[in-house]
């Protein structure tokens, strides 16, 4: 189901319509080419600390290193697209949708930066769990913190699919929506 529904009759003027958990979906395929962008230049970043001698080999300084050359970038760059006048990353511009708030004004960037924190928080639980594994494959806690974080995608992904609004859990968050249509 991809229907968009329009959110109230505004008296004429023309009503945002809720974009789909499909069309939503395809965006993010497109932005997962940012994301793969960022993780190539995290994966330099590496590289070039392991030929100049850096050698990080406990969890939290693996976790630490993931966070600020991958996950910080990331938000930072999903947040500053969406709070821009284009009110869209890159996948969400090229499926036609925008993001916008309850009012279906543009966001701020600090609204914006929370509905990225909420959106990529799982993937960030996910990397903390998996470089703790990694140095104890033992640890129930961080086995727990992986599901937990897969569990939020999920969790996610069908609050998508059955809200009116299609929502997913950082719109919920956030006080967010995204909509069919450019400014």
């Amino acid at each position: 189901m991809d229907a968009t529904l329009p959110t109230q009759d505004l008296g004429g003027a023309e009503a945002p319509r809720f974009a789909g958990a499909a069309t939503r979906l395809r965006a993010m395929a497109f932005d997962l080419l940012v994301i793969a962008g960022c993780a190539g230049g995290a994966g330099v970043v590496a590289w070039a600390g392991r030929l100049l001698g850096m050698r990080i080999e406990s969890p939290a300084g693996l976790d630490t290193l993931a966070f600020l050359t991958l996950v910080l970038p990331v938000l930072v760059t999903f947040a500053a697209q969406e709070a821009s006048p284009r009110q869209a990353t890159y996948g969400k511009r090229r499926m036609g949708l925008r993001v916008v708030d309850a009012a279906d004004a543009r966001l701020t960037f600090p609204r914006a930066m929370g509905r990225s924190a909420a959106k990529f928080a799982p993937w960030q639980l996910a990397h903390t769990a998996v470089f703790n594994l990694m140095a104890d494959s033992t640890s129930t806690g961080f086995v727990v913190l992986s599901i937990a974080a897969q569990l939020l995608v999920v969790v996610s992904v069908v609050s998508m699919t059955v809200d009116r609004e299609h929502r997913a859990l950082h719109d919920w968050v956030a006080g967010t929506r995204v909509v069919a249509g450019t400014t």
